[in-house]
């Protein structure tokens, strides 16, 4: 249904995923010429949900995710090798971190390793944020769970109307304004024709043409995963002249962005109007038995609007509390959230389990045994000594 909405002119080039094979499976079926990506922020909770317990100190955790960011971040196939078999050495010793690592993660490593990844036009979308962001914008018009299908109509149509309508102001400023850094005969031909984002990127790349500060080989990721030209092409080919609109990927065009109708809607329209004048000449050659029926059908389908459709009973009553909209806390937010040790202050135990004072117990039931010297057990009363058993069961 969502690739039906969208329309076969408008098909995603790429889409990003967790890791949900059953998602990642129908992506590939319904958008075959798709490229789904890894969301890198996924990656990293999971990682922290199944590995941090692994490590005992938070400078040592630290330092793991520090060398498995250099991993994702390798530029090229040859580095991504090269850094991962330093990641192997670093870490041989905690093989049950390098076990799920690379049975979960690097099967996978052509969606979400910037070798792979940055050779697409994901326009430096490497998380699923953007699609977060709008579900929570989307839940703040809705505020409550329990609205009818009326009532989350309207409240849907209106949230749509405010993002359309600060879309288009933002459009209408970004075709009048001109960035003073970009106010020269270089970028002449791309003010007021492409998105402000868009102009920032270019100066950047620009400004390291200027000062020369970009780096020695091109590896082409900036072209291909943003859709704008870097530093090396400006360089190469208009440094001394002027910057082509051609070379702007249509994502960053406002130029040629329309936000009327479609055409799609505008036929459904005129369907509409032409099937209500053919009902209206048939309406006066019908008998008046005919009529009747008509009238009433009609006056069904208008007094229909007025009435709010609510949801279908379950059959079953909802405990208290079911109402909120609250989700439950991922697996990595409970990792991260777990009570530290009031005894050593580490989050991987609480008091009851503390090595620390499991060690103190045995010191005690050690000191006690050996104070019971066998030529004084004679004339000790035996009812006075602590019971071990007693004392070990505080471990």
């Amino acid at each position: 249904m969502f690739r039906e909405v969208l329309g076969p002119n408008c098909q995603p080039l790429v889409i990003i995923s967790d890791r949900e094979l059953a998602l990642m499976n129908a992506i590939r079926v319904v958008f075959p010429s798709a490229t789904n990506l890894l969301c890198v922020w996924h990656i990293e909770k999971n990682i922290l949900s199944n590995c941090k317990h692994h490590f005992e100190a938070q400078e040592d955790w630290d330092a793991f995710m520090s060398s498995w960011n250099g991993v994702i971040r390798s530029s090229s196939e040859i580095d991504f090798e090269k850094n991962w078999r330093l990641f192997e050495e670093l870490y041989k010793e905690r093989r049950e971190v390098l076990t799920y690592i690379e049975k979960t993660w690097l099967p996978f490593k052509e969606q979400f390793v910037d070798a792979w990844a940055e050779k697409f036009p994901h326009f430096r979308h490497r998380v699923s944020s953007r699609a977060e962001g709008a579900h929570a914008k989307l839940k703040a018009y809705l505020q409550v769970l329990t609205g009818d299908f009326r009532q989350v109509k309207e409240k849907i149509c209106l949230a749509i109307t405010n993002e359309f309508q600060e879309i288009k102001a933002l459009l209408s400023s970004g075709r009048i304004r001109i960035p003073h850094n970009c106010n020269n005969a270089f970028f002449k031909e791309v003010v007021t024709k492409v998105s402000m984002h868009a102009l920032k990127e270019l100066y950047k790349q620009y400004e390291m043409v200027k000062h020369g500060t970009m780096d020695p080989s091109c590896t082409g990721h900036f072209l291909s995963s943003m859709g704008l030209p870097c530093a090396h092409k400006m360089m190469t080919t208009w440094k001394d002249g002027v910057f082509p609109i051609s070379s702007i990927h249509s994502q960053w065009r406002i130029d040629s962005l329309s936000l009327t109708c479609s055409d799609g809607m505008m036929n459904e329209e005129d369907n509409f109007k032409k099937m209500l004048s053919e009902l209206q000449d048939k309406f006066k050659k019908w008998p008046l038995m005919h009529k009747e029926k008509a009238r009433a059908t009609i006056s069904q389908l208008v007094s229909a609007s007025l009435h709010s459709l609510r949801e279908p009973s379950s059959g079953s009553k909802q405990k208290r509390g079911s109402s909120s909209t609250q989700r439950d806390p991922s697996r990595f937010e409970i990792v991260e959230k777990r009570r530290k040790c009031s005894g050593c202050k580490n989050s991987e135990h609480d008091i009851r389990t503390c090595p620390s004072k499991n060690k103190v117990s045995e010191q005690i039931s050690y000191s006690i045994a050996n104070s019971l010297d066998e030529r004084a057990i004679g004339g000790i009363d035996l009812n006075m000594v602590p019971d071990l058993d007693f004392v070990s069961s505080f471990n």
